[in-house]
């Protein structure tokens, strides 16, 4: 309403102005600023409902001051027709012929000649629409006419328009880029901005040349105008817009040839110049408008074409730039593929490489825990506290992200409405964003978590596609990594009772008494074996004597300690290992695996004890004799080897009576 209320001001002071310029014995006006003005009016205001509002006070203005000023109410309505049809052709046109400048709402300037065609095609269009109305009509109702009057009309009109508009245009601009700055918005693009911003490209030398542009504007219009005005030249004043057009900005170019055009006019209306000997007022005001019409063209075409040299010299240079960081990037992603799938450690080196792309200052990659949670399983940046999220239950971007399979960011942590409290209070987070790594089956593995301190209005455009790469090389190295882990769990422990295997049992126990001979620490080695398996199985089934090993492998690993090895040696058949333990000490262990195996069953159990020059099949051969005595001896006990004497034969075993 307020804006509404100013140009409804203004325009009523350009009808007035225009008014004032009536020719003796016509109703035709010389100039007719409130054309521009009105173009401006409607274009600022098109989006701001104000249009009923608008029309009617343009109409109403016109109407009352034409007849204030001597037209009659049949010509006064002529002229509100013709004023409103302009306005609304030019709005059109524009709209139509370049839609990227016209509804970008202040946000582009006025560049290039392609924009220049549209307002000056879009100008002549509209003034002649408006003649075909304001002439024709006042032809037919006061019975003067005259194809030099169709052309005052049709010359002013237009020159008006692409002023008006020029001026309007470039000032919203410099406006809206402004307080884009002043917001730290990015309403306008930064090459254009670096381009079409006056203030930013003039300096002490520049300022003091556009002071001397005026002074010698003014000087010369004033000798052309007045000094010599018997000269009926006027070309040599064209030499200024040149200079202005090739020198400032364009905004600085189109108030200038505003300027220079009010004194072409008001030196021609006060009967001074080389136009105003022309007999014919009619003819008088068709020249002088048409000079400053050229005036105007021929600074905007000067200033235009070189902006829009410039815009598109930044454009280059700006493209050229992403281009230069995509390939640094795709040089980043094509690394780490590589390093994936090489690497030791895949799941950090994921976290790595997504920082790297993405510049985030904090990554986790979460997966889950088997437990109905997604959980941190790496991290890198500047918190890897661990996180934990329920699969199911308390909203979280994590979780539907894992759910759906569809990647999420958000420009604000702290304002999302799906946010899981915890982040949503994490100190120092702006913005956030949820890469789901998913399988080339579509089954979700994990999910990239990215946070970044400083806020992103958004993901540059190249980060998303980056990003979903890197998720299926992760998915990839994952799933490889995990197959690798079970095949060196497979190749390593036994596949029924997921103890170690015989393999692994002969590199753990050669380590051990390797450190056992050079630390001087004891070691302690048993042999473990289920009482009357076979008939076990006979009674109950195969299937029941595999859940019993497997029963009995979990009972007795229950019993021991991190250090100790238990292995599966045989049938139902377990090799143990008890570092730092004396043949004592593992008698109190025996004793719990005594009580701990399951299904109401009994086990026999042989120890021996490592000595300096053994190496581990000798102990477990002493361990196993003492195994064979047990059974011997009735089963469900334990009995320890002797230690090994030189030059003797094998020692009578006795059994040592169960603890049970």
């Amino acid at each position: 309403m307020a804006r509404s209320a100013v140009f409804a001001t203004a325009f009523a002071a350009a009808v007035l102005a225009g008014r004032l310029t009536v020719m003796d014995g016509t109703s035709l006006s010389l100039v007719w600023p409130a054309a521009g003005v009105a173009a401006v009016w409607f274009a600022v205001q098109r989006r701001a409902g104000t249009l009923v509002l608008d029309v009617a006070a343009l109409a109403l203005i016109t109407f009352v001051l034409n007849r204030a000023t001597g037209a009659s109410g049949a010509l006064s309505g002529c002229f509100v027709a013709a004023n409103l049809l302009q306005v609304t052709l030019v709005q059109a046109l524009l709209h139509r012929w370049a839609p990227d400048l016209w509804g970008a709402g202040g946000r582009r300037p006025l560049t290039g000649t392609r924009h220049l065609i549209a307002l000056l095609g879009a100008a002549a269009v509209a003034s002649a629409g408006g003649a075909l109305v304001g002439v024709v009509g006042a032809g037919l109702l006061t019975g003067q006419w005259s194809t030099l009057t169709a052309a005052v009309w049709l010359v002013r009109n237009s020159v008006s328009l692409v002023l008006g508009l020029t001026v309007g245009l470039r000032v919203g601009y410099l406006a809206t880029a402004w307080r884009s700055g002043r917001r730290g918005a990015g309403a306008v693009p930064a090459p254009v901005m670096r381009a079409e911003l006056p203030w930013q490209r003039l300096g002490r030398a520049g300022a003091g040349e556009l002071t001397g542009l005026l002074v010698v504007s003014g000087v010369a219009y004033l000798v052309i105008f007045d000094v010599l005005q018997t000269l009926p030249i006027a070309f040599p004043l064209l030499v200024v817009t040149v200079w202005a057009a090739l020198r400032f900005d364009t905004t600085v170019v189109a108030l200038h040839s505003l300027a220079v055009g009010v004194l072409a006019v008001v030196f021609t209306l006060g009967g001074d110049g080389p136009f105003a000997f022309v007999d014919d007022d009619a003819l008088t005001a068709l020249l002088v408008q048409a000079f400053v019409g050229m005036v105007a063209v021929l600074g905007l075409v000067l200033a235009l074409g070189r902006d829009e040299r410039q815009v598109l010299l930044g454009q280059v240079r700006a493209q050229a730039a992403e281009a230069d960081q995509r390939t640094e990037h795709a040089r980043v992603l094509a690394g780490a593929a590589r390093l994936l799938h090489t690497s030791a450690q895949v799941r950090t080196d994921i976290c790595r490489a997504a920082q790297q792309i993405t510049g985030a200052d904090l990554v986790h990659l979460l997966e889950p825990d088997g437990a109905g949670n997604i959980t941190t399983t790496a991290s890198t940046g500047a918190d890897t506290t661990p996180a934990t999220f329920a699969l199911d239950g308390e909203p979280s971007l994590t979780a539907r992200a894992f759910r759906t399979g569809r990647a999420h960011f958000l420009a604000d942590v702290r304002q999302a409405p799906h946010l899981s409290a915890p982040v949503r209070h994490l100190a120092g987070f702006a913005s956030a964003a949820w890469q789901p790594v998913r399988s080339h089956r579509q089954e979700s593995l994990g999910v990239l978590t990215l946070v970044w301190h400083r806020p992103l209005a958004a993901l540059p455009d190249h980060v998303p596609p980056m990003l979903e790469t890197l998720a299926s090389e992760a998915a990839a190295a994952v799933e490889r990594e995990d197959l690798l882990a079970r095949l060196a769990q497979a190749a390593d422990h036994d596949p029924l009772t997921g103890l170690v295997n015989r393999r692994r049992w002969d590199t753990a126990t050669a380590t051990e008494t390797a450190r056992a001979r050079r630390s001087g620490q004891p070691l302690t080695m048993a042999i473990v074996d289920l009482d009357h398996f076979k008939a076990y199985n006979d009674t109950h089934g195969h299937l029941a004597g595999d859940e019993l090993l497997r029963a009995f492998a979990h009972a007795a690993t229950a019993q021991l300690r991190d250090i100790d090895v238990l292995a599966r040696w045989g049938g139902e058949e377990f090799a143990l290992a008890l570092p730092g333990c004396t043949p004592q000490q593992a008698l109190t262990v025996a004793a719990r695996i005594h009580a701990a195996v399951p299904a109401g069953q009994t086990c026999t159990i042989g120890l021996a004890r490592w000595t300096p020059g053994e190496d581990a099949a000798q102990v477990m051969r002493r361990a196993d004799a003492a195994l064979y005595a047990g059974k011997n001896g009735g089963r469900d006990t334990t009995v320890t080897a002797p230690d090994p004497l030189p030059r003797q034969t094998r020692p009578t075993l006795t059994p040592t009576p169960s603890t049970r």
